[in-house]
């Protein structure tokens, strides 16, 4: 766990932490499953416009909230709604260490609630020190990004005055930023054999079961080097105990930061699978369907600096970061408008031992706040 910085300095010294941590804890209560991120958007739209936020909805249910400036220039600040997996009725605990939890038995929300908590509390002091000096900031809440940045992907960013952003959706040490990332590909294979009774005359059968098997057994999986990985996540297929399964349908991805090592992986498991299909005589169906694509933010760019200031404003290390996962922030790049990624606090992020620390919120506030009302840089 990170302490709070000492020493950290008004505006970011103001960031209320029971505050924060009782919007956190609200939006925690609302269920928001990707794909029914109803309730949380019904929710956030109304708190935005309550702290004096002009919103729009698109067609899918992507908000944009913008709070005016006292200044020129323009920002984005991400987050999005959905909460990975189907658990509902998430129960946080906070415990006598400053951490808050679940039982174990579902994932937190942490990714990203917290994200969208620190952005309320940014609100909130805005309006309350009028004082301040800050660009016009576009709030951008996204639906879908646990299922392959689905908001964002489809988000018209000309609709949008943002020069330049910041994601808050990452995981890391307090401090650091997220100025790198892989393009994704999701994989959808299917292996095609032929059907026959198992007990009666199973050798006019080609199992698609076994076909796959041989071809997941060959392929080049897990952490293949520094800047690629693989995984074949979902099997699917066959009907009954005693039938030759004749189908079956596999769902996996690749990862890399570097094009033609990427390329080569892609290679290797389409390879995999027709190798295993042939010597069976049964068919395979490769689809590769590129889901997000590389960025790479250099050091002296400008959402770069202006986080790398802020951080260190409040006693802070910075710690560039190279992610294996993709945020929003892949689909803001592409489409023109540079971002970097900055973490919230959340540990474990997906699984049912996710937590986030209290003192990490907080300070992951107090560095938006801390970014939002440094003098401008050119």
């Amino acid at each position: 766990m990170t302490p709070t910085a000492p020493g950290a300095l008004r505006p970011a010294g103001a960031v209320d932490r029971d505050r924060l941590l009782a919007t956190f804890l609200g939006l925690v209560a609302v269920d928001s499953p990707t794909g029914h991120e109803g309730s949380i958007g019904t929710v956030l739209e109304a708190r935005y416009r309550e702290l004096g936020c002009s919103t729009t909805m698109d067609d899918i249910g992507n908000i944009v909230a913008v709070y005016p400036g006292t200044r020129p220039g323009t920002i984005l600040v991400s987050m999005h709604m959905d909460t990975a997996g189907t658990d509902r009725g998430i129960v946080p605990i906070i415990g006598d260490d400053g951490v808050i939890r679940t039982d174990g038995s579902t994932i937190l929300g942490a990714d990203d609630k917290s994200g969208l908590a620190g952005c309320l509390e940014l609100l909130r002091l805005l309006q309350s020190n009028r004082g301040w000096t800050f660009p016009t900031i576009e709030f951008v809440s996204t639906v879908g990004e646990e299922r392959g940045l689905v908001g964002s992907r489809h988000l018209d960013v000309s609709r949008l005055d943002a020069t330049h952003g910041f994601v808050l959706d990452t995981a890391g040490v307090m401090g650091s930023i997220t100025y790198w990332s892989p393009t994704s590909v999701y994989l959808t294979i299917t292996v095609r054999g032929r059907k026959a009774h198992a007990g009666v005359e199973p050798e006019k059968g080609i199992s698609a079961v076994r076909v796959a098997a041989q071809a997941i057994a060959s392929m080049p999986l897990g952490r293949i080097d520094e800047e690629t990985v693989a995984n074949i996540g979902t099997i699917r297929g066959g009907e009954a105990r005693n039938i030759i399964p004749d189908t079956v349908e596999l769902e996996g991805m690749a990862r890399s930061h570097d094009q033609d090592k990427l390329d080569h992986q892609l290679a290797a498991m389409r390879s995999a699978c027709q190798r295993a299909a042939d010597e069976a005589g049964a068919t395979v169906d490769f689809a590769a369907e590129e889901i997000y694509k590389t960025y790479k933010i250099a050091e002296d760019a400008l959402p770069y600096r202006e986080a790398a200031t802020a951080i260190r404003s409040l006693g802070l290390e910075v710690s560039p970061r190279k992610s294996g996962g993709g945020t929003d922030g892949n689909y803001f790049n592409a489409k023109g408008i540079p971002c970097v990624a900055l973490p919230t606090g959340m540990v474990d992020e997906h699984a049912t031992s996710e937590h986030i620390a209290i003192d990490d919120m907080v300070l992951a506030c107090q560095t938006l706040v801390a970014i939002v009302t440094q003098p401008a840089q050119e």
